[in-house]
């Protein structure tokens, strides 16, 4: 018994695999993808800072190196082990509603030195202003 190829099959077929290829190309190949989204980064940073006790409401800023460039020539060697588009942070703002207290600000200063690696002279805890204290 011989089994027959309708018309519908033989298009589904070619469409199928061109949504497919489509599918693993956007995947694979999206820019966005390469790119550290550093928004996500700050935001678990203050989620998870606004976590321990007593610090509150946090904002937390990120600052970068400018030294971003390429260096010329065959880089394949120097890019092998990197697979991320990571900027690398040099310094970090940290606004909290509990830094006034002065415990509380070496809690924070010695945890965000800890967790990002950075020194403490690279990282400025200042307090939050309250919505009370305008005048």
């Amino acid at each position: 018994m011989e089994k027959k190829w309708t018309k519908q099959k033989l298009i589904f077929i070619p469409v199928a695999l061109l949504v497919f290829i489509a599918y693993i190309s956007v995947t694979f190949n999206d820019p966005k993808g390469e790119q550290y989204d550093t928004s996500s980064a700050e935001g678990k940073l203050e989620q998870t800072l606004s976590q321990i006790q007593g610090v509150g409401q946090v904002k937390v800023y990120f600052h970068y190196d400018e030294n971003t460039t390429k260096t010329s020539g065959d880089s394949s060697l120097l890019d092998f082990g990197s697979t991320s588009n990571k900027p690398n942070v040099s310094g970090l703002l940290v606004v909290s509603e509990g830094a006034s207290d002065p415990s509380i600000q070496k809690k924070l200063l010695e945890t965000i030195s800890r967790v990002m690696q950075m020194p403490t002279h690279r990282i400025m805890i200042v307090p939050m202003e309250s919505k009370g204290d305008e005048q």
